[in-house]
């Protein structure tokens, strides 16, 4: 393959290998502006991987699979709203926690039920007339996976909602003074709750397409530490979905390097385990570079109301 040839594979690459971590991404924005730092985005990825894959085995429809993800994003968004917010756990070990059972179960659940080999599919490409034939970036940008397209229009969508809206405003106040926020008349649990069940469903969204964009099946571990790689793109993208899409696009260009450098002669004998780390460090590099970012000055600390004389529903649904 000639050296134009590589570089367009590794970019029409990088663009396809970036959109699972890039809604994880976009959605952990939310959550971590409104004081919510999940580190448990790793398991919500593996859950909505492992819906996606068990939706097209029983469907045999990737669309059905990958929205089948969307409700059990929202379970565990919910279940770590009362964890994180409503129960005042500490987010980090309660986040590693999640991480383990949701790999414990989805590995469980595989041996039981999926096992074995499916119906090997794919979404087709969406080809954008005209614009998808400009040599070099045409095939990258405009004929990509649905699925780029629409994580694109959903960080669209989170930036607006943050950043020019009266709710996106009241979501970051309760990040920032949560006490202040209460104060003011905003109801702190109730945002914070909005914030992490749509940070989860876009995690298990990101989890779902790492299936359906590959051949609808799953195996244990397949995310494979995006979760945790979604959270440094969140910092160098300074909570921002917009630059959100390059911070992806950064990892998804280390990825796609991995799979191209192998290619090269004299770097043949290099061991696959390094590319395999490749872009893992090149993250880790990313983070110290952005090492002047800050975190909404509550996120990962718990949130106590003065007193609780309601109880849980009449504090979600009430006012």
């Amino acid at each position: 393959m000639s050296t134009s040839g590589v570089v367009e594979a590794v970019v029409t690459d990088s663009v396809t290998l970036m959109v699972p971590v890039l809604w994880a991404a976009a959605g952990e924005a939310v959550g971590e502006e409104a004081g919510v730092l999940n580190i448990g985005i790793e398991g919500v990825m593996l859950l909505g991987a492992f819906a996606a894959a068990a939706g097209v085995r029983a469907t045999g429809s990737l669309w059905n699979g990958w929205f089948l993800s969307i409700p059990l994003g929202i379970v565990a968004g919910v279940v770590l709203w009362f964890l994180y917010v409503y129960r005042s756990c500490n987010q980090i070990v309660t986040g590693i926690l999640f991480n383990l059972f949701a790999l414990g179960v989805t590995t469980a659940l595989y041996e039981r039920y999926l096992t074995g080999a499916g119906t090997v599919t794919t979404v087709p490409n969406l080809h954008v007339p005209g614009l998808g034939s400009i040599p070099g970036l045409g095939p990258a940008l405009f004929d990509q996976t649905p699925f780029f397209y629409l994580a694109v229009l959903g960080c669209a969508l989170l930036y607006y909602l943050l950043w020019r809206s009266w709710f996106g405003l009241s979501l970051r106040a309760t990040g920032e003074r949560p006490d202040v926020s209460a104060a003011a008349g905003l109801s702190v649990l109730r945002l914070r709750f909005v914030a992490v069940v749509v940070a989860c469903v876009f995690a298990a969204l990101g989890g779902a397409t790492l299936t359906v964009i590959s051949t609808g099946g799953f195996t244990i571990d397949m995310t494979s530490g995006q979760g945790f790689i979604a959270l440094a793109i969140v910092i160098l993208g300074r909570w921002n979905p917009l630059w959100i899409i390059l911070g992806a696009w950064i990892f998804g260009l280390a990825d796609a390097l991995q799979f191209q450098l192998v290619t090269i002669g004299s770097l043949a004998s290099v061991p696959h385990d390094a590319w395999l780390a490749f872009p893992y460090v090149i993250t880790i590099l990313v983070v110290v570079w952005a090492r002047g970012a800050r975190y909404p000055a509550s996120t990962g600390l718990p949130y106590e109301p003065v007193r609780r004389r309601r109880g849980l529903v009449a504090q979600l649904f009430r006012t």
